[in-house]
């Protein structure tokens, strides 16, 4: 909804012409020619040598130990346990890729990633002053104690040696499940990570990482860090759903047309490493319809995202285009699309024979351009190194990583007792850095009037949100038809008005991204709200809601703070039927690493939600559709700032004093709770006393609450809106059962939706949906 554009009803014939050429395998320069040019030094090209040799001898070590049952080196039983994704035969575009961007560039990486891992930290290492290089080492003092690394009095060459020393120690350590590995073992080989040095995090779900590198991306172009990111992914997550979301939500027109005051691209390069195979489907000739996935930039833009495919086993060829790609999306022209064009030598993991789905002709014609042949050819030509320091640099690359690999079999495990490390973050914002303090606004805010010092669900959540964006200028709102439109329920109405369209704006009909690019955004200094306009939208985002914001964290190890907040609705008695007034809160629930939220009144749905925007933590916070408007959502909210705890639950009906026999606990959460609060008013009428208490917060989960209510009546029911099978009732009686057994007069019951989808007809969903009168007669039934 964008009044400034028109889209006038014109039909007059025409042709849509694209006179868009994408380059491909244009680079035909060789060392000397770059050497020549002063585009390279010689100690430079000897770096990118070194470099590759790291990724080769780290990838053939995982080769070795499954190969010969865990010899290597000086290990002799050694039993390797973990993913075998190795990179054999690309590491000219790990290496040439990193060595084009900036050492404090992002990076996101794929399940094969090991060598993107070790270059980024290769680069960065050697970019570092030596004060930066020291503060690695004083940063692990016991890992410098294993190595035996002393830094006190080093040369810079010194200090650099020992830093990629202990940097491929703590990639084998990963690897090996070592506390000592960059994710402390949590990880491991295909979700390693080094935030320190930008590299965001591998992704072992094919394509998992591009909303998360979009978001990165969508962080630093609004916080004008001038970084940019680099998002690896392979041929196959290019046919995933995924990635069609991330590219056109990195190419909305609406970041450089104008509209926003802020006219600047994308500042991503999506980075193809297309290596022929998705596992075995092959890219060319069976599973697309294209010669090169380059050509999918067509459908993106008029440009066709800047689409070039590059000689991805020339390690000169791959820097070249990632510079010039580079330079193009720090200047505010991204997104730019390059498919390095390469193999892997292995299989997609060591349990499938190279040659299982591909000819010997055409894996002997990829080895003939293996780039550790190639390039060092290039280099003794150009007369850069000898074939006799070429040998002893492989033998030193050989060495350092035997010895690495032994001293991270023998460095420590972690601890089971410190098992939930890293799944939480006990961080908030409440106190808002000086930088992020002024925040400029189009109009002035005014809270809403007051009716008996009440005002609407709606409101509350409205007044939760433009308070936040007005302390912390970090806090961003983005989702389908959230801008001017005010969102589909009209709890976001206004809000552009205040902060414009920087930071409040629309997104294409793309659940998965929305949550991904949230993902991204919270991990690099933004505090994202997204939304999600019905929870039963939330199916389409699962893997980047509970593969990427629900585990990040924990799979970083505890690395990442995601201050992400993800706003969505549930319905119910509007004839929307099963695929629009779904209640599945259990199923976000079912993540660790999420909080979830399902507020009942305007007073929590303020309170609660200004804690979930400051919170460090993904929080998922669920609105009910009909409690916008209606009276039972209204409550009073005062006009001065007021935070409540999530985690925290509230009796919503008290009973002091409960007669013998004659009380129960009804524990409802949002929009139960005002049926719940009717049934225990009528039976109240009856003498019997119920005592209402509304969890508000579903995970944490308050449960001392809610059995110290239990202790006290003796009898419990459970009310929710969702289907009775495996919905939050189920683990809130077993809690109970377990906490509460020995109180317990009677069975706990639960009033909810029959295992049906939601019906459309009237007559059924009214029969569908808890109701007071089930209530009363559960609560009856424990009674009696």
């Amino acid at each position: 909804m964008v009044k400034q554009i028109d889209v006038i009803a014109n039909f007059d014939p025409d042709f849509i012409v694209r006179d868009v050429k994408i380059p491909v395998f244009q680079y035909n320069k060789t060392v000397e020619d770059e050497l020549k040019d002063g585009n390279v030094t010689p100690e430079f090209c000897i770096d990118l040598l070194e470099c590759m040799l790291l990724i080769r001898n780290l990838e053939e070590m995982i080769v070795e130990l499954k190969d010969n049952k865990g010899r290597y080196g000086a290990l002799r039983q050694f039993i390797y346990v973990g993913a075998s994704h190795v990179s054999i035969g690309q590491e000219a575009i790990s290496t040439g890729a990193i060595a084009g961007i900036n050492p404090t560039d992002y990076i996101t990486s794929t399940h094969r990633g090991h060598g993107d891992s070790l270059a980024k930290g290769f680069f960065a290492i050697k970019n570092m002053s030596d004060e930066e290089l020291i503060r690695r080492f004083e940063e692990v003092p016991q890992m410098c104690e294993h190595l035996g690394i002393d830094y006190k009095g080093k040369s810079r060459a010194e200090l650099i040696d020992q830093s990629i020393t202990l940097h491929l120690y703590r990639a084998i350590a990963e690897l090996f499940g070592s506390e000592d590995g960059y994710c402390k073992g949590r990880g491991g080989g295909m979700h390693i990570a080094d935030f320190s040095v930008g590299h965001l995090g591998a992704n072992a779900i094919v394509g998992g990482s591009m909303g998360m590198a979009v978001g990165a991306a969508l962080s630093s172009r609004y916080l004008g860090n001038g970084k940019i990111v680099l998002c690896f992914a392979g041929d196959g997550a290019y046919n995933n759903g995924i990635a069609h979301e991330s590219m056109n939500f990195a190419t909305m027109r609406q970041f450089t047309n104008g509209l926003m005051s802020k006219q600047f691209g994308m500042p991503i390069i999506f980075g193809i490493v297309n290596n022929q195979y998705g596992m075995t489907g092959q890219q060319r000739g069976e599973v697309t319809g294209v010669d090169f996935l380059a050509e999918r930039g067509l459908g993106y833009n008029d440009v066709a995202m800047y689409a070039e495919v590059v000689k991805g086993m020339d390690v000169l060829a791959v820097m070249d285009a990632t510079k010039r790609a580079a330079e193009k999306v720090r200047n505010g022209e991204g997104p730019v699309l390059l498919e390095y064009w390469g193999c892997r030598f292995k299989g997609h993991s060591l349990s499938d024979p190279t040659t299982a789905y591909r000819s010997e002709e055409e894996f002997k014609s990829w080895c003939c351009v293996d780039p550790l042949l190639s390039f060092p050819q290039q280099l003794i030509k150009a007369g850069v190194i000898t074939e006799d320091q070429f040998e002893e640099m492989k033998r030193k690359a050989r060495q350092r990583n035997e010895d690495m690999a032994l001293k991270a079999s023998q460095g420590p495990m972690p601890d089971p007792r410190n098992m939930f490390f890293g799944l939480h973050s006990d961080t908030n914002s409440n106190v808002v850095p000086p930088e992020y303090q002024n925040v400029t606004v189009l109009k002035e805010y005014k809270p809403f009037e007051r009716k008996d010092g009440k005002i609407s669900y709606r409101e509350a959540v409205i007044e939760a949100i433009v308070e936040e964006m007005l302390r912390d200028n970090r806090v961003i709102l983005y989702g389908e038809d959230i801008a001017e439109y005010g969102g589909a329920f009209g709890a976001t109405r206004g809000i552009i008005d205040i902060f414009g369209r920087d930071r409040v704006f629309n997104t294409a009909i793309s659940e998965a991204a929305i949550i991904g690019t949230g993902v991204g955004a919270s991990m690099t200094g933004c505090r994202p709200i997204v939304e999600i306009m019905y929870i039963d939208f939330i199916l389409q985002t699962m893997c980047q809601t509970g593969n990427q914001a629900a585990k990040w964290k924990f799979m970083s190890g505890g690395q990442p703070t995601l201050p992400l907040t993800v706003r969505t609705t549930t319905g119910g008695g509007k004839g929307y039927a099963g695929q629009h007034s779904q209640s599945l809160e259990a199923i976000v629930a079912q993540f660790p690493g999420l909080k979830v939220i399902m507020p009942s009144t305007a007073y929590d749905a303020k309170g609660l939600l200004k804690s979930a925007i400051r919170d460090d933590n993904p929080v998922v916070f669920i609105e009910h559709q009909n409690l916008y408007g209606e009276p039972s959502g209204a409550s009073v909210v005062p006009l001065e700032e007021y935070l409540i705890p999530i985690g925290k639950a509230d009796i919503k009906r008290k009973v002091d004093n409960p007669k013998e026999g004659q009380s129960a606990t009804v524990i409802a959460y949002g929009y139960m709770v005002p049926i719940a609060l009717s049934a225990a008013n009528k039976l109240a009428e009856e003498g019997i006393e119920v005592e209402v208490v509304d969890p508000r917060t579903l995970r944490p989960l308050d449960i001392d609450t809610l059995v110290e209510s239990v202790k006290k009546t003796g009898r419990a029911v459970v009310v929710h809106q969702a289907c009775e099978f495996m919905g939050m009732g189920a683990e809130i009686v077993a809690q109970l059962q377990l906490h509460a057994f020995d109180y317990l007069d009677a069975p706990i019951l639960r009033v909810c939706a029959p295992d049906i989808p939601p019906p459309s007809s009237q007559v059924l969903e009214k029969a569908f949906l808890p109701n007071d009168t089930r209530i009363i007669s559960a609560v009856k039934e424990l009674i009696s």
